[in-house]
């Protein structure tokens, strides 16, 4: 499933909320501190997400960054 292109601040606490709840329905719990774990490595993703579309906002249209070139 793709991640949405755009979402609210509840629509994060919402899904946190549902990752909460289907680790402890779901996860035994001996595996919960893994799969939190697994919550952790994907959160600290997210800052340099941000900061790229941040970036890639305050760029005038048209130029080229170096991402974008050194995949030419």
């Amino acid at each position: 499933m793709a991640a949405p292109a755009t979402g609210t601040e509840d629509d994060a606490r919402g899904e946190i909320g549902g990752l909460t709840e289907k680790i402890e329905d779901e996860v035994p719990e001996e595996l919960r501190d893994r799969a939190w774990g697994l919550v952790l490595k994907a959160l600290h993703e997210v800052p340099g997400e941000i900061e790229q579309l941040v970036e890639e906002h305050r760029r005038p249209d048209g130029e080229e960054t170096e991402e974008s070139s050194a995949r030419q």
